[in-house]
This record gives structure tokens, C-alpha cells and sequence, in this order.
């Protein structure tokens, strides 16, 4: 618990498949991770499958503020938002060699953006959640268009104190660093 006594939150998410509540969720999470100044700790984003989807709908220009660059895109995709968030925050990706993230890694977004890495675990590597300093989603979702647009899941967010860590997101940390230490 922070000095303040603000334990942080946590909330369970269902989705129930075509839902907009998920992406709507994950669009404002992700998009708070481009108002912060430059991060200390890398944002972690690990899933066995990873494809590229429309993660902000900008068709009334709701985050042309946040991506400046993007601005007169209708949708800003997951890409897209990685590349861009690579210019502040260590980004790593922990996928598996599938098809479908093999195909991901090659979105022309994501060529060439030093601030942004992504390893390989072995086939059998199942583990799912977005970790920031401020908050961690776990649970059912891959990070791919259907398990955020398509599929039921259920995924818990935690989000820090104000001041302090949140438990979860400390042991969090200390998990993905130690996975992405061992697929070098």
C-alpha cells in the first residue's frame, strides 16, 4: 500500500465476443501509456499470438492529440501505436514463432524502431498480458484481432497507486523480466 493508502485497483473485464467494451478498454489503457514522459521500465506485451488490428478508432479525430503523426488515419493500428510508443518507452514483445505473429513482426510499422524488441519463446509458452509501470492486463486474450474483436475472454486490470507499485504489477515485472532475460 502507498504512503496515501491508495492500494490501486483491481477490475475483472468479460468480453463476450464482438463486444465493444475490450477493444474500447484496451484503447483507452494503451492510450494513456503516450501522456506519460519517458519510461524507466520497458512496456511488456506477451501473448503465444500476436496479429495487427484497428486499436484506435480516429475517425472523428479523438487521438490525433496523441499521434500527431497519424492524425488523418480513420483507424490507428496496434502497429502503428507500438512504433510510436517506441519512441518513449522500451517496448518487448514475447511471442511464439507462429504464422501469425511471424507476419506481425513484419508490419512495416515496426521495422527499423530501435526502442522496440521482441523475442521468441518456446511453442508451448501460453503466458498473455500487457505490463506498464502503470497498470497489468492478464488474463484469456491474446493479442491478436480476434481475441480482442472476436472471442469471449476475460482479462484483470491492475492499476499502480498513485504513489508506489501496485503488488501485482511488481511481481509482474519481476516474471517478464526474468522470461525475457532467459530467450536471449
Amino acid at each position: 500500500m502507498s504512503e496515501a493508502g491508495d492500494p490501486g485497483v483491481t477490475r475483472d473485464i468479460w468480453s463476450h465476443g464482438a463486444g465493444r467494451p475490450l477493444p474500447d478498454f484496451l484503447a483507452s489503457c494503451l492510450g494513456t501509456l503516450l501522456l506519460l514522459p519517458a519510461q524507466q521500465r520497458p512496456a511488456y506485451f506477451s501473448s503465444p499470438w500476436m496479429s495487427d488490428f484497428p486499436l484506435f478508432d480516429n475517425r472523428f479525430g479523438a487521438f490525433a492529440a496523441l499521434l500527431p503523426a497519424l492524425a488523418d488515419q480513420p483507424r490507428i493500428r496496434f502497429s502503428e501505436y507500438l512504433a510510436h510508443l517506441s519512441e518513449t518507452t522500451r517496448v518487448r514483445l514475447i511471442t511464439t514463432r507462429s504464422e501469425t505473429s511471424l507476419a506481425f513482426l513484419q508490419a512495416p510499422a515496426l521495422q527499423g524502431r530501435p526502442g522496440l524488441e521482441w523475442r521468441f519463446a518456446p511453442d508451448e509458452y501460453h503466458e498473455k498480458g500487457i505490463l506498464a509501470p502503470s497498470f497489468y492486463v492478464e488474463g484469456s486474450m491474446n493479442i491478436t484481432h480476434n481475441g480482442i474483436f472476436v472471442r469471449g475472454e476475460k482479462i484483470t486490470y491492475h492499476t499502480a497507486p498513485a504513489t508506489g507499485t501496485h503488488p501485482k504489477i511488481g511481481a509482474a515485472y519481476l516474471e517478464f523480466d526474468r522470461r525475457w532475460n532467459i530467450l536471449r
